[in-house]
């Protein structure tokens, strides 16, 4: 990297965020950038690291012990006398900016996917979502409780037995008058929502301990262990099924508590938010929904004939403030961003399928294996070697590198800031056919000029992410 290149992506440079809130988008626009799902660098090491400073408690340890695939073999003295060698950059001076200390704990992150994706639930008396992990930390599959694909919200009941029988005052209310007869749970939602080829060895993050149904389809995917917020009904009979078949079968429980309750901001900067003329969410839906009366008529007359049960006349009560798939996955790449090490610029990016699912995950940081406390931080040196530029990977790459599915033709990506060039490029060759960003704050910089000119070329689409609220809160207790 030239000092010209350094130059200009300083111009991306703002200031850091602070936990638990973040605002990327008040950050560098451009930093690097590592999955959700894949660690960035040595720094997030084993319990025998020999990191330089390592600031891991156990329970970190205990997650980023799985994923090091190739972590550095070199020694502390080593990694110092390279870097002297090489860039004669002195790992030890004082005066070098440090990395960020108050990024996300694995177990938090994971924790936190799970909580976020159950605001995503249509479900009036309870959200869940699940998050599935694999060794390597790269997610692999992401659910919450709904009806099946296809089966639409407003017409299904979303009472429960007790809740109709309440309501009604009667102890006779028919079970397909229920959502029991028709919901899926999020446990099995991540499951068969998984973009792996298979979940073997990987573990669960989910908010309550899971059901019996819910045990069985865990045990026969193999995955091995299931990490729970809450067991609100130990002693109900379909947990202790549970806790017998997870024991018979050797699937690991532990009970986790998260740090503290999370806010994601999504900033709304006058100056960053007027350049775009796409469509807003909203527009799209409401153009989608053209043409599904007669659709509904059917799934009436279906539901009177096998269920006796008429969702116009009996209102289904689906809970109305679910986040929308838009929320949703800019909300993910915020998130994600957490977990960067930057302590200046926090970037994350979300890559979504056709269908809806997650298929990649990405935030700022160095490289696998490349020391979070050896290379350098800042954003001025006496040379580019001196400065993170020359090292850091973007999130934009990261996500696409980390990958879960065969391909990203077709996919859709979500990012804070519009792409780079060098991102751009990246993006295109990966078969991504539209790019959803929240902040276009450098649209006049060289770097997203040269970025517009390619997407518009390759046929890429660009929409600018409007939001109807500024302010996503993730909440890990019921009480």
């Amino acid at each position: 990297m030239t000092s010209t290149e350094s130059s200009v992506t300083s111009l991306h440079d703002g200031t850091p965020a602070k936990k638990p809130k973040i605002s990327p988008v008040e950050n560098e626009s451009r930093a690097s950038s590592v999955t959700p799902s894949v660690p960035e660098s040595f720094s997030q090491c084993p319990e025998d690291c020999a990191n330089l400073s390592c600031d891991l408690g156990k329970e970190d340890h205990r997650a980023e012990s799985r994923h090091n695939s190739g972590p550095s073999t070199l020694s502390k003295t080593e990694i110092k006398d390279l870097m002297l060698t090489e860039t004669g950059y002195n790992v030890d001076d004082p005066k070098n900016m440090k990395k960020r200390k108050e990024y996300l704990a694995w177990d938090d992150y994971f924790m936190a996917i799970a909580f976020l994706s159950a605001q995503r639930s249509k479900d009036p008396n309870a959200q869940v979502g699940a998050c599935i992990v694999d060794k390597e930390n790269r997610i692999t599959g992401i659910g919450y409780n709904g009806f099946p694909r296809g089966c639409p919200d407003d017409c299904l009941p979303w009472g429960t037995h007790s809740s109709s029988m309440q309501e009604d005052g009667n102890a006779t209310i028919p079970y397909l008058h229920t959502k029991d007869a028709y919901m899926c749970h999020a446990e099995v939602n991540a499951i068969l929502n998984k973009r792996s080829a298979d979940v073997t060895g990987a573990r669960m993050y989910v908010g309550q301990f899971p059901s019996n149904e819910c045990a069985k389809i865990i045990i026969q995917s193999r995955i091995e262990e299931i990490i729970y917020v809450e067991d609100n009904h130990p002693d109900a009979d379909t947990y202790r099924a549970s806790r017998l078949m997870f024991k018979m079968s050797g699937v690991k429980t532990r009970r986790y508590t998260p740090s503290s309750d999370i806010e994601i901001d999504f900033p709304l900067e006058d100056d960053a938010m007027t350049k775009s003329n796409s469509p807003t969410e909203s527009e799209i839906l409401r153009n989608s929904e053209l043409g599904k009366g007669e659709e509904k008529e059917q799934f009436r007359n279906l539901l009177k004939e096998e269920a006796n049960y008429d969702p116009v006349t009996t209102p289904s009560g689906k809970r109305m403030g679910a986040l929308s798939w838009d929320t949703y996955f800019m909300a993910v790449s915020f998130l994600s961003a957490m977990r960067s090490k930057d302590p200046n610029t926090q970037v994350g990016a979300c890559i979504v399928d056709s269908n809806k699912c997650i298929v990649g995950i990405g935030y700022n940081g160095f490289p696998r294996g490349c020391s979070d406390d050896a290379l350098p931080w800042s954003r001025e040196g006496a040379s580019d070697l001196h400065t993170k530029y020359c090292y850091v990977c973007h999130a934009e790459v990261n996500a696409v590198l980390n990958k879960c599915s065969a391909d990203l033709k077709g996919a859709t990506l979500y990012v804070a800031l519009f792409p780079c060039n060098e991102c751009a490029k990246v993006i295109i060759q990966s078969g991504i056919r539209e790019v959803v960003y929240l902040s276009d704050k450098y649209h006049d910089s060289n770097l997203c000029r040269a970025s517009r000119v390619m997407f518009r070329m390759a046929g890429v689409e660009l929409r600018q992410y409007r939001p109807r609220e500024n302010t996503v809160h993730i909440k890990f207790s019921s009480n």
